[in-house]
């Protein structure tokens, strides 16, 4: 019989060597004896006869070749072996305490007694027939106790582990974990203060880290809050100014009629016509931009051709220049098709027409130029002195803003006329800016993009 795979123990000189050895001795005495009779419960002749004489034989108990070692002179030296092991006739992993002898029906002869499923089992066979069985009991696994020994031991020592683990994580955890919600809570601190109107609330979180930038995204969304409110009430304030002063010369005019200290003349009343005009203008003004910060001012943007409609727009505004005898210089390219609302570019063209006649010195020039550049419309209209300061010039599209120094309020205006071009521009998908011109007042430069 081959050895089973699953009993890789027993592929050992002193197991399947010494099994071959017995059924060999076996065999010899049982075609001498031609029965198993001499050897039932003859536990001397067993020991004697076949486990004390085989595990004796040379194969099994041929000694190591003799040590040497080199002398420093370089001859060999004989070493003595260490002396054999004692005896170990109770020890069961020994080759005599694990074989027995079963006869062809299975029956019990001799040996220790085996019920071990994974015993080896060589039959004893004469003239082709098999007399006897030869059982090898493997070796014997560690004891039970031991094992739950060993299976305690690892357990306490995983409890152990584990415990240490957790205690080492809750020290490095407590004062990390503090660490880490310090910035948040500094977060949710200016985050509530925000939302209680107080916009001058900063973090100030020295970190490279997402916190760190966290923090300072909160600080740009607060300054941008603050910057909001200030706009509003210093547009709270404009609204009430402009509409204030307004009223009071209709007022002081109406009570001056009613009191007979002015008459009710012609004059009189266009004075109040125009007083009437410009209030409507900057009611009109007022709702325009009310509508685009809601996305509901209206655009009919229709084919249209942009040359054309900026010459319309300067001659429309000639009487008007001419009047303060401001030199007109065009210099407008070929046509150049746009998808635009008209009625909404006439209205920047005009405000920013009636900007240059307004505050540009008396005789002095106003230059407008329209090019195509690639997919884009560049429309430039520049005037001569005064200028504006160059730090300045972002605000000009300000709401209510007014460059008191040069462009004063004595020469009109609510300071509307650039937010709401602003507004129209950005709308149709274009760009304007303000800068320096070489005339040696304000360049506006406006950036349209071209129908396809």
């Amino acid at each position: 019989m081959e050895l089973p795979a699953r009993l890789p123990q027993l592929s050992t000189p002193g197991g399947v060597a010494g099994a071959r050895r017995y059924a060999g001795a076996l065999t010899d005495a049982y075609r001498q004896e031609q029965s198993w009779g001499f050897l039932e419960r003859n536990h001397t002749l067993w020991h004697n006869r076949f486990l004390l004489h085989l595990s004796n034989t040379p194969e099994l108990t041929e000694p190591p070749p003799p040590l040497r070692a080199r002398r420093p002179d370089g001859r060999d030296r004989q070493l003595t072996p260490p002396p054999p092991p004692a005896a170990r006739g109770g020890d069961r992993s020994s080759l005599g305490s694990r074989i027995s002898l079963y006869d062809a029906n299975g029956t019990h002869i001799i040996g220790p007694p085996s019920n071990s499923n994974e015993a080896l089992e060589r039959p004893i066979t004469l003239k082709g027939e098999t007399v006897a069985w030869l059982r090898l009991t493997p070796l014997p696994w560690l004891d039970d106790s031991l094992e739950q020994q060993f299976r305690d031991q690892q357990r306490n020592a995983l409890y152990l582990t584990a415990i240490a683990a957790l205690l080492l994580s809750l020290l490095v955890s407590i004062p990390l974990g503090r660490h880490l919600l310090q910035p948040v809570k500094h977060l949710i601190t200016g985050a509530r203060a925000l939302a209680a109107g107080d916009y001058e609330t900063r973090i100030d979180i020295a970190q490279s880290d997402e916190l760190g930038q966290l923090s300072h995204d909160f600080n740009l969304l607060a300054e941008a809050l603050e910057r909001n409110e200030q706009l509003r009430r210093q547009g709270m304030a404009d609204v009430s100014h402009e509409l204030r002063t307004p009223l009071s010369v209709l007022r002081a005019e109406i009570e001056a009629m009613q009191d007979g200290v002015r008459p009710i003349a012609s004059e009189q009343l266009a004075t109040l016509h125009d007083t009437v005009m410009g209030l409507s203008r900057l009611v009109d003004d007022l709702y325009e931009l009310a509508l685009s910060d809601t996305g509901a001012l209206d655009y009919h943007r229709l084919d249209l051709e942009l040359t054309t409609l900026l010459e319309q727009c300067i001659e429309s505004a000639t009487p008007m220049l001419t009047e303060k005898a401001l030199l007109i210089e065009s210099e407008i390219g070929g046509e150049i098709a746009l998808l635009a609302d008209e009625r909404r570019l006439r209205q920047v063209f005009a405000n920013l027409l009636k900007n240059s006649a307004r505050y540009t010195d008396a005789g002095g020039r106003v230059s407008i130029s329209c090019q195509q550049l690639g997919n884009r419309a560049v429309i430039d209209i520049q005037d001569s002195a005064p200028r504006v300061d160059d730090k300045l010039l972002p605000r000009l599209f300000d709401r209510f803003y007014r460059v008191e120094s040069s462009r004063n309020r004595a020469r009109g205006g609510a300071g509307l006329g650039l937010a709401i071009t602003k507004e129209i521009v950005e709308a149709h998908g274009g760009n304007i800016t303000a800068q320096r011109s070489p005339l040696g007042g304000l360049w506006i430069e406006i950036t349209l993009p071209v129908s396809s």
